[in-house]
């Protein structure tokens, strides 16, 4: 005969086997998607913009449009087609106006806005929303330069061959990181107040001093010297070099554009982690 005691302790051991075991590991929802989602909406964001796709697709433009158009048929002293080198020149300053107003005064905003703040409460990894602006940013980079390069083939004959425009594409999309890493920069260590015109600063001045608006050998030399210290230099250097076919000292430059990836990308996470410590 059994005890009441063992009878109890034999149904909950009863109740308990039949309960459905618990999962090891909740699953997680696929990572493929919710990328190319976040990715979509940025992108849609940067074409509703007007303002901001003028200022990414058509300064580019505008600008070839004034300083390009009527040089595009001279040659060097080393005997290259200049028209080329112009292109390639306002097609680098695309680039980086598109990284300091996506990620610099864009981020900014949506720190102002609470944006971040939510993204930091939902199960979404931050990682996955910088990813996401980062191949919207390149995929708006590369429109952009379709249509610089369309506009400067039609109204200025400037022409490149196909394989050489794809190498070309392909070196500028990777050289825009270390600009986006920067744009990022000041997106989290400038006030979002200061940021828009912080990026501004940084893109027109950069760009002069890094040679893609006028030749190094025509500025000071100051800032000739300053030069080779700002990545737009070493993106335009290696961008002319492709143009022209001479990639002796391309190595060098990619190696300084993985310096400043290094450099910016700490910055940029030192900045991340210090925002995230204010609202704790």
């Amino acid at each position: 005969m059994t005890s009441p005691t063992a009878q109890t302790t034999a149904q909950t051991a009863a109740r308990t086997a039949a309960l459905p075991a618990p999962a090891r590991s909740a699953r997680r929802a696929p990572r493929l998607p919710a990328l190319g989602a976040l990715a979509l909406a940025e992108l849609r964001r940067m074409l509703r913009n007007p303002m901001f796709a003028v200022g990414t697709i058509g300064f580019p433009v505008i600008f070839f449009s004034l300083f390009g158009l009527g040089a595009v048929n001279e040659v060097t002293d080393q005997g290259f087609k200049v028209g080329p080198l112009i292109l390639v020149n306002f097609g680098a300053y695309s680039l980086l106006s598109l990284a300091m107003f996506s990620f610099g005064s864009a981020v900014a905003l949506e720190r102002t806005g609470g944006w971040l703040r939510l993204l930091r409460a939902s199960p979404m990894p931050t990682t996955l929303y910088f990813a996401g602006k980062l191949l919207a940013a390149l995929a708006f980079s590369a429109l952009s330069l379709g249509i610089l390069y369309t506009f400067a083939h039609f109204v200025g004959g400037v022409t490149i061959p196909v394989g050489t425009a794809l190498l070309l594409l392909i070196k500028l999309l990777l050289g825009m990181i270390p600009l986006t890493l920067l744009g990022l920069c000041i997106g989290f260590l400038v006030s979002p107040t200061a940021a828009q015109i912080t990026a501004n600063l940084v893109s027109v001045i950069m760009s002069f001093a890094s040679g893609l608006f006028t030749p190094l050998d025509q500025m000071p030399a100051f800032v000739q010297k300053v030069a080779p210290f700002l990545p737009a230099y070493h993106l335009g250097a290696v961008a002319r070099g492709t143009v022209v076919g001479q990639s002796s000292g391309e190595a060098t430059h990619w190696l300084a554009l993985a310096a400043f990836t290094v450099i910016f990308g700490a910055l940029a996470a030192w900045g991340l982690r210090r925002d995230e410590a204010r609202e704790q």
